[in-house]
């Protein structure tokens, strides 16, 4: 049952987000608050649960919900989903059926059963966007690169100013199109800043890319040694978009 409600609350409560136009379905404007939950799935059953988020999405069209949700496939780490969506108020997190779904509602409810047969974990993070830390582009990306950073506690104020003097001038003269920082509130520990940056994909990799791309060798070691003092660690994935599995809004004309 929990596993259901948390589907459910991914799924029918999405804005999440994210994650509108033309602003990226990953940070939407005066949604700061961004849920994400990470779907780890059975083996045998990941084709009914991609299935089964294909039809979701295709009631919330024919709803004509506003309830936006994004997927993210990972290509990096363990193997699972992530599903993305922002909220604008503390408040909007309260388990709540989008009125506009009432007449696809017993669908809805067998679609959320099928999720859950074929779920094995759920892990929930709720994080709150800086605003004037993002750089924000016009399309969802087709890969990011998310950061997790954790920081010497008695260090945020001073890491997140490090970040908007540095890090997001930075990596505009590099050319990143998508960029947001959010400090963790709830699901992980409070010191802890996630990240995400466009990335075209692992290609981008193959030169300098990101804050390298823009400092030279001895500003880039000048950075490090400003910000290194200050963090815990930090840990560097990479997820893919699935736009067949997402619900975002029509682009406009």
């Amino acid at each position: 049952m929990q596993e259901m409600r948390l589907i459910r609350r991914c799924l029918v409560l999405a804005a999440l987000m994210l994650t509108a136009l033309p602003v990226s379905l990953l940070a939407q404007d005066g949604k700061n608050i961004r849920t994400v939950l990470f779907v780890r799935l059975k083996p045998e059953r990941t084709g009914d649960w991609r299935a089964a988020v294909k039809d979701y999405a295709a009631l919330m069209k024919k709803s004509g919900s506003e309830e936006y949700f994004t997927v993210w496939a990972s290509q990096s780490g363990p193997d699972e989903y992530a599903v993305v969506w922002n909220s604008a108020r503390w408040k909007d997190l309260d388990e709540e059926q989008d009125p506009k779904t009432k007449d696809v509602a017993v669908d809805i409810a067998h679609v959320i059963a099928r999720l859950d047969g074929a779920t094995q974990s759920l892990e929930t993070w709720v994080d709150e966007r800086q605003p004037d830390l993002a750089i924000s582009g016009k399309d969802v990306p087709k890969f990011v690169r998310t950061g997790r950073t954790r920081v010497v506690p008695s260090k945020m104020t001073e890491v997140l100013e490090i970040l908007k003097s540095d890090t997001v001038p930075a990596l505009k003269k590099a050319g990143i199109t998508e960029f947001g920082v959010y400090v963790a509130r709830y699901g992980t520990p409070i010191n802890e800043i996630h990240t995400y940056a466009a990335i075209g994909g692992w290609g981008d990799l193959d030169a300098p890319w990101g804050i390298q791309k823009a400092l030279s060798a001895e500003e880039y070691k000048a950075y490090l040694a400003k910000i290194t003092p200050d963090l815990v660690f930090s840990e560097y994935d990479i997820w893919r978009f699935k736009p067949e599995l997402s619900y975002v809004p029509e682009p406009k004309q």
